[in-house]
Formats: structure tokens, C-alpha cells, sequence
């Protein structure tokens, strides 16, 4: 069916996709055909094409889902400019890259680390982006600060995610609780019953509406009275209400912003304020590729997506003082039940316009989510993290 719609509209047959290695498949994680190159001291045309040999060399033994992962320091943190100016190009290089292999499976990603660090600091970074767990994670450039893993293990940390009875929110309470953390999933209360199937000894629900403020600090009283702290804060909870913004109710607007926005602001500001969030402590927000890139009838939806990827970066500094990091997930075209009411033709051009040409799982957005949250993750703060698939919107 979707060979002949695509026929139809004049784009060629679709090659066989192989579909992404993903580790809850088989309970794995580790990928074997990953290439790490270090192109840090790339600062001249010579060393470039070096690092090509490398890379070319390199590529032609990777198998379907490998990883490629390559290094490089952070240009603007360079006092030469020809280093900071063959620094850059590697972005580009990591970009393309991604593009040409992803067909099969593959992901590469750049890794912007800051002058004279030592790799092996940086394992879990690493670990992560050469394993099935960032399968949906590719042309990506991170910036990460000088390595300081700190804060308590995952089995140990306490976790809140808002909307965790949703799609992503449900497949992130299932992760967290997996590697052993302490998970509340905060919620509307209506929203009980559908989280009863992923309650268990170490997941709770705790009913609130998070834009009414007299519960909002109501909830967080009781988990500080039932746990004491916060380790990880997921602000997942979202809606949409799509109009193009000439025809858009006021009530959608203000919808959007109290539910998407106002509401994640609140209940951070108000977790730290009380102290619930410790040294070693995330914030994790959920926003979204179209925050990044825009997308037709939905002005009050990009706004607050764009919104929680600035709060996160212009936020990081106050908390980087403190040990603690905030940062942004973009999911680009994921498998929910929202999307899949979608109507064929655009779920089929969503595929194709990404570089890995097919749709993410929830499960995808819950590892990242898992990733951010590892001591080892430390490193990273302020960024928004797009688990996109190499979506070319906003590239």
C-alpha cells in the first residue's frame, strides 16, 4: 500500500528497510560493528583527510545497525581559529554521514567535548551511543562540559514523570523502574485507571492537576513526606490543540500554555525551592522536534516546545553551580496512539523524512530518558537532545 502511494506521487520504490536494532528486543544493549574516531586534533586540510581515510575505511566494514561515533572539541571553546574552523567541519561530516547510512540501520553522532579531557572520562557517553539504546538517535551533535559523574546510582534514585500514563510517559515509568529507581507517575486523576497496568511495588500514581497550584504543591508535599527528595523530575505531561493561528480559540492558545509551559516551569521552580531536587539531582523536559523546526497549525505548540529547550539551556547555569543538570528530549516522529489516528499519506511522508526512513518507538524517547538520568551523564547539561531519527525538519 504505501509502495503505491508513494508511486502514485512520483517518488521511487522505497529500498528494503532494515529495521533499527533496539535492545528491549532481546534484552542486549551493546552494539559490536561501532567505529569511534577521535578527531580532535583535526586542525589542518592534512589531518582532515586523514580522518577521511579513517572514516572511509572505517565505514565500509560497518554491517547493518552499527554505530558511528566521532569526537571533537567544542570550536567555540578554541583560541585557534584554524583549529575551531576544522572542528566545525566534523559536524558536517557526522550530519551527512548519517544521511548516507542510515538506510541500514546505522546512526552516527558527534560528540563536542571541551579541550585536553581524556576520553575514557566519558564511557558512559560512549556506551550509550554505540549501543542499541540510541537507535533512533542519529546526525546529532552534543556538546557535554568537562566529566563530574555524580549522584546516586538509577536502583537508588527517585523518579517523577508527569503524563506517566501516556505512550512515552508509560514506556519511561517502565524503563526507570527497570533499572531499579523508585518511579511516581504524576498525572491527571482521571488518569489512574490506565496506569494500573504499570503500577507495581516500585511504581506509585499520585492524582494532580499540575496548573492548579494548590495541588501542585500538595503533590510535592507528599512525595517529600513519602520519599524526601527527587532525583529525577520527567516533565513529560503535554496536550495538543491545532488551528492554524489566524483561526485559533483563545482557550487553545491558553490551554497550551498553562498545560505545556507554565505548568513545567511551576513544578520545577517549586521542587527546587523546597530542596526536593539534591546535588546529582535531572530535569528532563519533553519537547519536541517541531519546537525546533515549526509546524503548520501549531503556533501554540511549537511555542511551548521552543520554550522548555530555552528554559532548559538559560536554566543550566543557575543549577550547574549546584550539581544539578536540566536538559530537553526533542522527539521527532514517534509511534503513539495519537499518531497513529494520524491519516496514512502523512504518517508515510514522516517516515521518508528521516534518514533512519522509518517511525521511533516510546521506548526510544524512555532510554534517552534513562541516559540522562545516569550519574555518568552529568557531563551533559543545558542541550536538547533530538530522538528523531535523523529527521530533516530543523536539520
Amino acid at each position: 500500500m504505501k509502495e503505491k502511494i508513494l508511486s502514485l506521487f512520483g517518488f521511487p520504490p522505497p529500498t528494503p528497510l532494515i529495521k533499527t536494532y533496539r535492545p528491549w528486543k532481546d534484552g542486549t544493549s551493546i552494539v559490536e560493528n561501532a567505529l569511534v574516531i577521535d578527531g580532535r586534533k583535526v586542525s589542518n586540510a592534512p589531518a582532515l583527510k586523514a580522518l577521511f581515510n579513517e572514516l572511509q575505511a572505517g565505514v565500509k566494514n560497518i554491517k547493518a545497525n552499527g554505530k558511528v561515533l566521532i569526537y571533537s572539541v567544542q570550536p567555540e571553546l578554541l583560541s585557534d581559529t584554524h583549529h575551531s574552523t576544522y572542528q566545525r567541519s566534523l559536524e558536517g561530516i557526522s550530519r551527512s554521514l548519517a544521511k548516507e547510512l542510515g538506510g541500514r540501520g546505522t546512526t552516527v553522532n558527534l560528540i563536542k567535548l571541551p579541550p585536553n579531557v581524556e576520553l575514557k572520562n566519558y564511557k558512559t557517553i560512549q556506551e550509550f551511543f554505540t549501543s542499541g539504546r540510541s537507535a533512533f538517535i542519529t546526525g546529532q551533535a552534543v556538546s557535554t562540559n568537562e566529566t563530574n559523574s555524580s549522584g546516586r546510582q538509577l536502583s537508588e534514585k527517585v523518579c517523577v514523570v508527569t503524563g506517566g500514563a501516556g505512550g512515552i510517559g508509560s514506556a519511561t515509568v517502565n524503563r526507570l523502574a527497570a533499572e531499579g529507581a523508585t518511579v511516581i507517575i504524576a498525572d491527571m486523576p482521571q488518569m489512574e485507571e490506565r496506569a494500573k497496568a504499570i503500577l507495581s511495588e516500585k511504581v506509585s500514581f499520585m492524582g494532580a492537576d499540575l496548573t492548579d497550584e494548590s495541588a501542585r504543591k500538595k503533590l510535592l508535599e507528599t512525595i517529600k513526606e513519602k520519599h524526601g527528595r527527587i532525583d529525577v523530575l520527567v516533565n513529560n505531561a503535554g496536550i495538543t490543540r491545532d488551528k492554524t493561528l489566524k483561526n485559533m480559540p483563545e482557550h487553545y492558545w491558553d490551554q497550551l500554555i498553562a498545560i505545556n509551559l507554565t505548568a513545567v516551569i511551576n513544578l520545577s521552580e517549586d521542587a527546587l525551592a523546597m530542596g526536593l531536587i539534591p546535588e546529582g539531582g535531572r530535569i528532563i523536559s519533553t519537547s519536541s522536534i517541531s519546537g525546533i523546526a515549526g509546524n503548520f497549525g501549531q503556533t501554540n505548540y511549537t511555542a511551548t516546545k521552543a520554550a522548555l529547550i530555552g528554559y532548559s539551556a538559560s536554566k543550566s547555569k543557575e543549577l550547574k553551580a549546584k550539581g544539578i543538570t536540566i536538559n530537553a528530549i526533542a522527539p521527532g516522529y514517534i509511534e503513539t496512539d495519537m499518531v497513529k489516528s494520524m491519516p496514512l499519506m502523512t504518517r508515510i511522508f514522516a517516515e521518508r523524512l528521516t534518514s533512519l526512513a522509518q517511525a521511533g518507538k516510546p521506548e526510544d524517547i524512555a532510554e534517552a530518558m534513562v541516559f540522562l538520568s545516569h550519574p555518568g551523564a552529568q557531563c551533559i547539561n543545558g542541550q536538547v537532545l533530538r530522538v528523531c531519527g535523523g529527521s530533516f525538519l530543523g536539520a
